[in-house]
């Protein structure tokens, strides 16, 4: 997985791309006084790995929970911040990140429809269709893990002797 940023001391910080890439540099030029929580939000909104501790946190309430979690003065409308989540998602995009969104969301959608919807019987009810959705959800959660299981084989870097490194090491 790529690294735009690095966590030092629990606190996200610039990497060498954040000055060498446009976008991110125009955050630290045009935010001088917070651009470490701009860059705290970018990666928490974007980032798709277990190290971001939103990973699993719906993209609806992601934002909410972070903007509450970092208790930043962030304008997250500005043109700028906005281009850089955008574009940070695109870059730590891969077919499998794409395939963890999807099944993810699908799973979600699948959850929230069973919580929700209200059982019916008779010829127009809808019992038989929650009752194959419920049969059929252990294959959809299967096909998640194995999902999740190649997103976090992708995201590994190995040295030598097999030894991961720590993220901070990467």
């Amino acid at each position: 997985m790529i690294r735009l940023f690095e966590i030092e001391n629990r606190t996200v910080k610039p990497t060498v791309h954040c000055h060498q890439i446009m976008w991110l540099k125009a955050i630290m030029d045009n935010f001088p006084d917070n651009y470490l929580q701009v860059y705290a939000y970018v990666f928490y909104m974007a980032c798709p790995s277990e190290e971001n501790p939103y990973f699993n946190v719906k993209h609806d309430l992601r934002e909410e929970v972070i903007l509450l979690d970092i208790d930043g003065e962030i304008d997250t409308e500005h043109d700028l911040i906005i281009e850089a989540v955008d574009k940070a998602i695109i870059l730590y995009e891969t077919p499998t990140v794409r395939a963890y969104k999807g099944i993810t969301t699908m799973l979600d959608n699948l959850t929230e429809y069973m919580e929700t919807t209200q059982v019916t019987a008779g010829r127009d009810g809808n019992i038989n269709s929650l009752l194959r959705i419920a049969k059929e959800f252990d294959a959809i959660r299967q096909s998640y893990k194995g999902v999740a299981k190649d997103l976090e084989a992708e995201q590994e870097t190995h040295v030598r002797g097999s030894q991961q490194l720590g993220y901070d090491q990467m």
